[in-house]
């Protein structure tokens, strides 16, 4: 019976210490990231933007007849 304890303790141990790892992984790659002040691409404001088409518009006006498939 304490063979079988033995295993699964190791086992969450060996859980645990993977979590560890990947949650410190990934601190150190958002620190290291967050870190640079190199702006990434070119987020600005267009104010020429292009209007949708009209197939992707959704009507603004009556009941939309989709029977609440979205709910």
């Amino acid at each position: 019976m304490s063979g079988r304890l033995s295993q699964v303790a190791a086992a969450a141990l060996l859980v645990g210490a993977a979590a560890a790892c990947a949650v410190l992984l990934n601190m150190l790659l958002l620190g290291t990231a967050s870190a640079q002040n190199d702006p990434v691409g070119r987020l600005t404001q267009h104010p020429h933007a292009l209007a949708a088409p009209a197939w992707v518009v959704r009507p603004s006006h009556g009941r939309v007849k989709d029977a609440g498939a979205d709910d």
